[in-house]
């Protein structure tokens, strides 16, 4: 696990800042006390990691660090020799149903999922800060065992994510025409470019980031378009634009490069993280982590920047996310049947229709040049980068905000769900 995946995935559990996070209750005894000094000595490490900057992070951190304590001492009760950065799943499983059977369980409805959570946030922070001395299985049966008591465990999933080898994936997001050219704005960006006050690009280096895209803009005030250079019998203006933000596409490559950290953006420049290096040619684990994550806030910021006040713009991301997670699927739809009026639709509805297809088209047909799908007479995501439609649009929360669930409270376990 890459270490720049630090603040991607923090358990911050249901407690909450301000909240109370009893200790469980644990018998004073030498494995209590060896499990105080491991946890004490990791306490530095473990509060920064999880201090993202929100009020009450670090009291969080600290109340997590209380339950991790009482859970580690009963697991030091358990075995022998106990290493707390390579953790059995067995016997974690059974110190943890000891904290959880505690009298400090039953004072607190909700500290059971916090005690789980801050111990899963434990686990993560081991392996993002590379601490984690297990083998990868290990680690993946440990955090399975966390998301099962948290209820995370394949309960919710419109999408059945294929099995794709890591080398066959890698080969895939690699030859990505978005990969291909986020590459080569990180090799222009090179050790720092300036930016604005907001974060963007000057006016004057919109002109040569665009054409890592292969677009052809100028940066500058509204004017009449330069006439572009070419041996065609017309020459076509150049489009002017007075802010990075007017290229969507550049925008959008931007902002999910600042999401994932593969630039860290000051107040007066841009500059490339470690981890961008790893993004262009880390070794293929590495490697293809940083490419999904960057796809899924590539998609994430392509589709899901709307403006909630606005209904159009959510109807117009609700249905561009449908049809991706349509086109994830075995069965794909068809080009021709998306978003045909109903039989006697008036004439406003058809229009309305009509309005809709062309914004949603306009946003799939931009995905498509990226090669995040293909559009045939099906739309369809190849198998590798489903995962990446899953990860961005499969979340409970994303579909509600989309209007694409109706489930109050997003209640997953009923039945309904």
């Amino acid at each position: 696990m890459s270490k720049n995946g630090r603040n991607r995935n923090k358990r911050k559990g249901p407690a909450g800042p301000g909240r109370s996070a009893a200790r469980g209750s644990s018998p004073a005894s030498l494995s209590s006390f060896r499990a105080g000094r491991a946890v004490d000595s990791l306490a530095p490490a473990f509060v920064r990691w999880f201090d993202d900057g929100t009020p009450g992070a670090a009291a969080t951190a600290l109340e997590c660090l209380a339950v991790i304590e009482s859970v580690m001492g009963r697991y030091m009760d358990r075995v022998a020799a106990a290493d707390l950065t390579r953790l059995d799943p067995v016997i974690l499983a059974d110190a943890l149903a000891a904290d959880l059977a505690s009298p400090a369980v039953d004072e607190e409805d909700d500290r059971g999922e916090f005690v789980i959570a801050a111990v899963h946030g434990f686990v993560d922070f081991l392996g993002d800060t590379d601490r984690w001395s297990g083998s990868t299985e290990q680690l993946a049966d440990v955090i399975d065992l966390l998301n099962g008591l948290l209820g995370e465990a394949d309960d919710f999933s419109l999408v059945d994510v294929p099995v794709v080898s890591d080398d066959d994936a890698l080969q895939v997001f690699s030859e990505l025409p978005l990969v291909q050219r986020t590459t080569a704005l990180l090799q222009w960006i090179g050790d720092a470019k300036p930016v604005t006050a907001t974060g963007a690009l000057r006016t004057k280096d919109i002109e040569a980031a665009a054409a890592c895209f292969g677009l052809t803009v100028r940066g500058g005030p509204k004017q009449a378009g330069a006439p572009q250079a070419g041996k065609g019998r017309s020459e076509q203006p150049v489009p002017t634009v007075r802010s990075m933000y007017e290229v969507p596409l550049l925008a959008q490559a931007w902002e999910a490069l600042a999401r994932t950290e593969l630039i860290k953006i000051s107040p007066t420049k841009a500059v490339p993280s470690p981890a961008s290096a790893v993004f262009q040619a880390g070794n293929t684990s590495d490697r293809l982590e940083e490419l999904v994550f960057f796809v899924d806030q590539f998609l994430a910021a392509s589709v899901l920047g709307y403006d909630p006040e606005q209904p159009w713009e959510v109807l117009v991301a609700a249905t561009v996310a449908s049809i991706l997670l349509a086109a994830s699927s075995e069965d794909p739809p068809r080009t021709d049947s998306v978003l045909d009026p109903r039989t006697g639709a008036s004439p406003e509805e058809r229009a309305t229709v009509e309005s809709l297809k062309a914004a949603a088209m306009h946003q799939l047909e931009a995905l498509a040049e990226q090669g995040i799908l293909t559009i045939d007479t099906h739309f369809r995501v190849p198998p590798a980068l489903v995962r990446c439609v899953a990860n961005t649009y499969g979340d409970a929360t994303v579909l509600e905000d989309l209007g694409l669930l109706d489930i109050p409270d997003l209640d997953l376990d009923s039945e309904d769900a």
